[in-house]
């Protein structure tokens, strides 16, 4: 496989996950490796703090800068 990547996201953790959706939405070529064979069955969150509701509104604006 020789497809050209920008960016290569090591883990499909929170963290991971929303560096590639934040890459991705920057118009970059994104690969996400996680050694992980599939995704967890369960939440393993208790709760969302209010700072990653702000972050989570601020990359749904479709005019943030």
């Amino acid at each position: 496989m020789n497809t050209r990547l920008d960016a290569l996201v090591v883990g499909a953790g929170p963290v991971g996950l929303s560096m590639a959706a934040a890459l991705l939405a920057q118009g970059l070529r994104v690969r996400i490796i996680d050694s992980a064979a599939d995704r967890a069955q369960e939440t393993r969150a208790i709760g969302t703090q209010a700072r990653t509701l702000e972050v989570f509104e601020i990359g749904g604006k479709s005019d943030a800068p």
